[in-house]
């Protein structure tokens, strides 16, 4: 596993891991005169009531430990490559993976809001999966060169989101 960051300093240099989920910086704690800990997973400041336990009790800590996590979906014919291997659902937070196969586009199976798991926005066509699948179903009478309308200009491309922001958008 990664070191993380500490969510003192953002640093990673002085980190050492104490027990179970605890972790020490040396950096914060030399900068506070006192003990500066966090979670190793979820990278939030330990508890000061907590300094019994070596099991983090921040709410949903599994959530943001697997969001923060680096592993990405490395697989070249993803449409998705590239990606955290984990996000959450922008509609109830439901942690949720892609198979890999067709467009960027998921529904969620908990309370099914579909959205790009790339970009995270709602149902987003801005990528060249859709486009590939949207050649086969134009007709040819829709070829007209008269029709300027070039509504690519207002699509916005899609680029793979960090998980760091959708943590904050989402409040977790």
């Amino acid at each position: 596993m990664n070191k993380p960051k500490c969510p003192g300093c953002d640093g990673s240099d002085e980190i050492r891991k104490v027990s179970g989920q605890r972790a020490l910086c040396r950096s914060c704690s030399q900068k506070t005169r006192s003990v500066f800990q966090f979670c190793w997973g979820c990278q939030r400041e330990w508890p000061r009531d907590a300094s019994t336990t070596n099991v983090c009790k921040q709410p949903n800590c599994a959530i943001r430990a697997a969001l923060l996590s680096v592993k990405q979906i490395t697989d070249p014919q993803s449409s998705v490559r590239g990606c955290p291997f984990f996000r959450a659902c922008p509609g109830c937070k439901a942690l949720l993976t892609h198979n890999g196969t067709g467009c960027p586009n998921i529904i969620c199976p908990q309370c099914h809001k579909e959205f790009c798991f790339r970009c995270l926005r709602a149902e987003c066509y801005s990528n060249q999966y859709y486009y590939f699948i949207n050649d086969f179903s134009d007709d040819d009478e829709d070829d007209d060169d008269d029709d300027d309308d070039d509504d690519d200009d207002e699509i916005e491309t899609c680029e793979i989101v960090n998980n760091t922001d959708t943590i904050q958008c989402l409040g977790l």
